[in-house]
């Protein structure tokens, strides 16, 4: 009987043991069938850096940092990334003389459309769900003071009746892309010390995961027990009641705040000077809705737009549990075509029915 059980027991180690040999087979075979990743992060890197050199350039308004360029184009694998003379992602140009009913969008790389062609662009889609023509004020990386003045300098010759801001959640940080590519000295000492400040308070966060678990695959023995071992840790962390990214560390900073109200209600005032209407729609970050940590920067978002004279629209609350976080995205913060084509849906929805 005792031999039996120890022979069972030796069957089930050498099987587990078989078991981990072939899954870390597998892993490292699929991992070798893909030897140009580290080629292509590093072409991408590079067709971005081209993108962000040609079709910005440096602002006269040191403020602003980084501004488009007029009729500029450069091709990537979604197709041409462009501006044209006025400075809007589009192919067309636009009178500058008052259209009715036009709609001016303002905002980030989610408005601009990042990684996406430009017929699958939010403007495109709002302008086919409206019915109205759309003018893609977009710019990639400006947050909401760079798009204050950059509504006051180009958006304002236009005569738009309505303008959408679409506020994305990390538009309180200096982002990278053009910012990097046109920083002065002192602009990149300003992110280094965002940085900085970021690591000092909170060293540990679900960002600098990542270079936890790249340690991890590099010094693991055992790749794929390496790779289980990131996917339990961060979902660990993810679910944990200490979890904290970017952004909640961001929001909870007084200064950083009270600049987005102010240049908040310096939009506003501007638009509503125009004789315009103001509207503000959260993006939100696209991931799982049962574990959102984001629910009170949204209500801080809205009250702070409300009290600036925005009409507010959030999506989320309408998605959740009716569309999947990861159905609609490229990444966390940006949209891929069906999550544009839905928020082109629900905007267009929102506009007609004039809700504040």
């Amino acid at each position: 009987m005792r031999r039996k059980t120890l022979g069972r027991v030796a069957l089930v180690l050498a099987s587990t043991a078989l078991s981990l040999l072939i899954a870390e087979g597998v892993y490292r075979y699929v991992s070798a069938a893909r030897p140009d990743d580290g080629h292509a992060d590093e072409a991408w890197r590079q067709r971005v850096s081209r993108m962000n050199h040609g079709i910005y350039r440096r602002s006269d308004d040191a403020r602003l940092v980084y501004e488009p360029r007029p009729s500029s184009s450069v091709a990537m694998e979604y197709g041409p990334a462009a501006f044209n003379a006025a400075g809007m992602r589009d192919d067309r140009e636009h009178p500058r003389e008052t259209q009715d009913e036009r709609i001016a969008l303002l905002g980030d790389s989610v408005a601009w459309g990042e990684h996406l062609a430009l017929r699958s662009s939010l403007a495109r889609r709002l302008e086919a769900e409206s019915g109205r023509a759309v003018l893609a004020f977009g710019v990639s990386g400006y947050d909401t003071a760079q798009e204050a003045l950059w509504y006051e300098r180009a958006v304002r010759p236009f005569h738009a009746r309505t303008v959408v801001v679409v506020y994305c959640l990390n538009d309180v940080l200096i982002m990278s892309g053009p910012y990097n590519a046109w920083a002065t000295p002192d602009d990149a000492q300003r992110k280094d010390a965002q940085t900085a400040w970021l690591d000092r308070v909170a060293a540990l966060r679900a960002e600098t995961l990542d270079a936890i678990t790249e340690r991890d695959a590099r010094d693991a023995a055992w790749k794929s027990l390496a790779r289980l071992r990131a996917l339990l840790r961060e979902r660990t962390y993810e679910l944990s009641s200490d979890y904290t990214d970017e952004l909640l560390v961001a929001y909870a900073d007084v200064p950083r705040v009270t600049r987005m109200r102010d240049s908040l209600r310096r939009l506003a005032a501007a638009i509503h000077a125009d004789g315009a209407r103001a509207h503000l729609v959260i993006a939100p970050v696209l991931r799982a809705w049962d574990t959102y940590h984001w629910d009170a920067i949204h209500a801080l978002v809205a009250a702070s737009a409300r009290d600036a004279g925005f009409s507010v629209h959030d999506p989320r609350s309408e998605w959740r549990g009716v569309e999947r976080a990861e159905d609609l995205r490229i990444d966390s913060l940006h949209f891929g075509e069906h999550g544009t084509q839905l928020l082109a849906k629900y905007l267009a929805a929102r506009l007609a029915r004039g809700v504040r």
